[in-house]
C-alpha cells in the first residue's frame, strides 16, 4: 500500500522521529554490549542504529568495514543482522 506522499508502508521508518541512537544510548545497553561495541569501533566498525523493541532488551546494530550488518546481543555476542527492510 502506498501513502499519500508516495512512500510504501513497508519502507516507512518505524521509529518515526526518534534518533537512530539517542543521546546517552549507552544506558540502554548491557555492559557486555557496551564492551563489544567499543571493541568493534576500534576496528573501524560504526554504530548504525539501536533497535528498541517494546518490552525487549535493546540491541545495537553495527556496520563492519565490508558493509555487513551485525547485531550485538544482550550477552555481547555478535550475530549477523538480517532485516526484511533495506538498510
Amino acid at each position: 500500500m502506498t501513502t499519500s506522499d508516495g512512500v510504501t508502508n513497508q519502507n516507512k521508518e518505524k521509529r518515526g522521529t526518534q534518533a537512530a541512537f539517542p543521546y546517552g544510548y549507552e544506558t540502554l545497553l548491557t555492559e557486555d554490549q557496551r564492551l563489544r561495541i567499543d571493541a568493534c569501533l576500534r576496528f573501524g566498525w560504526e554504530l548504525h542504529f539501536i533497535r528498541r523493541p517494546l518490552f525487549a532488551t535493546p540491541t545495537a546494530v553495527l556496520l563492519d568495514s565490508n558493509n555487513k550488518t551485525w547485531e550485538v546481543l544482550a550477552n555481547g555476542e555478535l550475530s549477523p543482522f538480517a532485516d526484511s527492510r533495506n538498510l
